[in-house]
């Protein structure tokens, strides 16, 4: 899960120079986000070099701290925190020295992700919270929900539940009362996986539930197979054999164009199959063919997950 960063601290429309120049910037922008869009992250970032390159010859503060935010982002998405970090410390130095309080919000976020990726989280944690009072002090309710996601994201990985919970509950009453459906089916999802790692099955499949509802109503089919998923997986935990398999071929149909996660469910499918009772063990075979899906493997006696 890898929401977007709060609150850019420019807008390509807010770029100041000659007409031609800012309609080059304009172009360069829209390619980069095509280039991202597709997973091109060398023609992302060489259309962000180009922008650089042009806010450096007009002299514009905003335009290069913006550029640099955007060279950190692809640099963040390749795992290269050198790159990343250099970027980041540049756009800082830049919106520090033309108070521009969005775009330090925006690089403490950066940073944020860069220290949870390297797995620093006492440094994530600081350079979150670093945002998280910046963003509030300029009323920015979306990005404070975000960086409070990102929060209970980074005490889950440290297995601190409650932090965890308390963060992404705080996340959670922002984004439904500015009406963010996507965001809030992240955070209930995530919600969902907190409580399966306390053992409270009920309350997990409330929330899974309440991730796939949304999206089914975004038509997200992707999200809604993760949830399908997590609901087979919870199922299978309790031992209610017939109604994982039912949850997890749900979940296959959505995963179509993701291999990993076909791989992973029907690992998790083949597993309640080498679990349940003879009956179930029948269900879930008749379950599989009527799918008309390749033939089911056997082994693999390992529990769900």
């Amino acid at each position: 899960m890898n929401p977007i960063n709060p609150a850019d601290p420019a807008d390509p429309g807010n770029l100041s120079g000659p007409d031609d120049e800012t309609g080059g910037v304009y172009a360069y922008y829209e390619r980069a986000g095509i280039a991202a869009e597709q997973g091109d992250l060398a023609e992302a970032e060489q259309c962000y070099e180009k922008v650089l390159l042009i806010s450096e010859r007009l002299g514009d503060g905003r335009g290069m701290a913006l550029a640099y935010h955007q060279l950190g982002n692809v640099a963040l998405e390749r795992g290269d925190w050198t790159g990343a970090e250099r970027w980041c410390l540049s756009a800082l130095e830049v919106d520090q020295r033309l108070g521009n309080e969005r775009g330090v919000a925006l690089t403490h976020y950066q940073l944020g992700r860069l220290a949870q990726g390297k797995r620093d989280f006492s440094v994530a944690d600081h350079a979150y919270r670093q945002c998280l009072e910046l963003i509030e002090r300029l009323g920015d309710e979306h990005g404070a929900a975000l960086t409070c996601y990102q929060l209970g994201f980074s005490a889950q990985e440290q297995h601190d539940l409650s932090a965890a919970e308390r963060w992404y509950d705080r996340a959670r009453q922002i984004q439904e009362k500015l009406g963010e459906e996507h965001g809030a089916s992240l955070t209930y999802y995530q919600m969902g996986l907190v409580a399966q790692e306390r053992h409270d099955y009920e309350t997990a499949e409330e929330w899974y539930r309440r991730a796939l509802e949304l999206n089914e109503e975004l038509g997200d089919e992707h999200g809604a197979a993760s949830a399908c998923g997590q609901l087979g997986v919870v199922a299978a935990l309790q031992q209610r054999f017939g109604e994982a398999g039912r949850w997890l071929l749900k979940a296959l149909a959505g995963f179509q164009n993701d291999p990993e996660r076909t791989e992973m469910t029907t690992r998790n499918f083949i597993r309640c199959v080498c679990l349940a009772p003879l009956d179930d063990q029948r269900q879930l075979r008749d379950l599989w063919k009527t799918a008309g899906l390749h033939s089911l493997l056997d082994g693999d006696p390992d529990p769900p997950p």
